[in-house]
């Protein structure tokens, strides 16, 4: 009886902990939607692997560019190797000001993956603002990585990754289809 008893309570333990990791991307995810409806560009922040973030998207920029450059238009242009190396300049600069607390901030608020992103104009109340980022959903990709995405047509996707056995951070973002489609 005594050894049932324990094989239960060690199971429910079991089942509790596996429940709660499993959520726990969803918890990431309410904490940084309050940050962002009391814009808390620091509370959102702890949930953001800044350098990892950028490497994704200097690495998803640069591809578009090379894309670009390599295209049949392109091919023949004697220009295109010091246009390559300008916008190489230019991809850091914008990503560097796109990945920033306010940047992600507002890229999150509009639910759009895209630089230079602004929210639509909300009301001053709290609820209102809640609303505006309610339509998150999660899609997990492994144990250790979920895409979260808004039902959107064409916004992209922010990757988070996770780093403990209940903490996740975003780390990369996935450009959407349109945006990758404008280097052809």
């Amino acid at each position: 009886m005594k050894k049932t008893r324990a094989l239960a309570a060690v199971a429910v333990a079991a089942a509790l902990l596996a429940l709660s990791s499993y959520a726990s991307p969803y918890w990431t995810l309410h904490q940084m939607k309050t940050a962002i409806a009391e814009k808390d560009a620091d509370g959102l922040s702890e949930h953001i692997d800044f350098p990892a973030l950028r490497a994704s998207f200097k690495g998803q920029m640069m591809t578009m560019m090379n894309k670009h450059i390599e295209s049949a238009e392109m091919a023949n242009n004697p220009i295109a190797a010091m246009g390559q190396m300008m916008g190489a300049a230019l991809v850091n600069q914008v990503v560097d000001a796109a990945v920033s607390p306010a940047g992600v901030m507002a890229m999150m608020e509009a639910g759009k993956v895209r630089p230079g992103t602004r929210p639509a104009p909300q009301a001053n109340d709290d609820a209102d603002a809640a609303k505006e980022t309610s339509g998150y959903s999660i899609d997990y990709r492994g144990w250790s990585k979920v895409a979260i995405s808004t039902s959107q047509q064409d916004a992209g996707k922010f990757i988070l990754k996770r780093t403990g056995l209940w903490s996740w951070q975003l780390s990369a973002l996935e450009l959407p289809e349109s945006v990758l489609n404008t280097a052809n």
